[in-house]
């Protein structure tokens, strides 16, 4: 496997000032990070648009790890909420999106009052938010992301080399890692 570099390129927002800052934490967050790290191969899909029953499955399981992560970290269950949703989105994209059988790379790290959330899957594609029509099944995905980041005061783009996506969130409501 080629190592590939992550370096943000924002899309979203207007952060010239560089990237925001979490607030004071009530709690002071340890230096270490908390982290998850996820890589699979995606699975060929049944039919064209939609992803296999396997890859489904692990969306639903980084969901679940994800918010049992945040609860064990002391953030609320309403920003956990989102953090699930932006994980999900971000992976069902990749895996959707991404070329098929190629590896998907999904990485979560909580540090000193920063969540980070970077997801790749190998494919270099343009990565934005738009509107969808109002029938539209897809295509809400990274309108969504932008939205909860917008909501936490975070910021999200793709990655150096278009390949991924990234989302951070300042986190203000932690008693520390698990």
């Amino acid at each position: 496997m080629t190592s590939t570099s992550v370096q943000p390129t924002t899309i979203a927002g207007n952060f010239a000032e560089g990237p925001p800052r979490a607030a004071e934490p009530a709690r002071q967050l340890p230096r270490e990070a908390d982290a998850i790290l996820l890589c699979f191969r995606t699975s060929p899909p049944a039919d064209h648009d939609d992803p296999s029953a396997e890859d489904l499955l692990r969306v639903a399981e980084a969901r679940r790890t994800v918010l049992r992560r945040m609860t064990d970290c002391g953030l609320g269950r309403s920003l956990a909420d989102d953090v699930a949703l932006v994980v999900s989105e971000l992976l069902t994209n990749a895996i959707l999106h991404g070329e098929q059988s190629n590896e998907v790379v999904f990485m979560l790290a909580l540090r000193d009052g920063l969540l980070i959330i970077i997801v790749t899957d190998g494919a270099p594609a343009c990565r934005s938010a738009h509107a969808a029509p109002d029938d539209a099944e897809h295509g809400r995905g990274l309108t969504i992301v932008n939205a909860i980041a917008q909501e936490h005061h975070g910021r999200w783009g793709a990655t150096s080399d278009k390949t991924g996506t990234w989302c951070e969130l300042p986190v203000t409501e932690t008693r520390g890692a698990a």
